[in-house]
């Protein structure tokens, strides 16, 4: 599956979505709001705290959901381990929030090294 138009404007028009991986019993663990960014029909999030972040691993091992002008679409988290497209997300980051705090944070080389795309289930 891939994500429609408007639920890709709808990203693009939010501050943040509300993340909501799974734990180990297939049940969301917790609700973080986080910023998202696009790059054409591709969705990416990036965790604060690194690859450290419980999120982050519990969303590798266990999937999730999130929530976006109040749907809810399951999700697999893929890492991005192409420099490239890290460094377009970067872009698209700083783009997006501008100004913002804490973009610095969110486009250091820790929180780059812990950006997923989120694939549709």
């Amino acid at each position: 599956m891939t994500w429609s138009k408007e639920i890709i404007d709808k990203i693009n028009q939010s501050t943040t979505i509300k993340n909501q991986p799974y734990d180990d019993s297939k049940q969301p663990f917790q609700d973080n709001p986080l910023w998202a960014v696009t790059i054409g029909n591709h969705v990416y999030l990036r965790a604060g705290k690194g690859r450290e972040s419980k999120w982050y691993q519990e969303d590798l091992k266990n999937g999730g959901q999130i929530e976006v002008n109040g749907q809810i679409f399951k999700i697999k988290y893929l890492p991005v381990t192409d420099k490239n497209e890290e460094e377009q997300v970067t872009k698209v980051y700083l783009e997006k929030y501008h100004g913002q705090y804490p973009i610095d944070m969110m486009v250091s080389d820790k929180c780059a090294d812990a950006t997923v795309e989120l694939i549709l289930e």
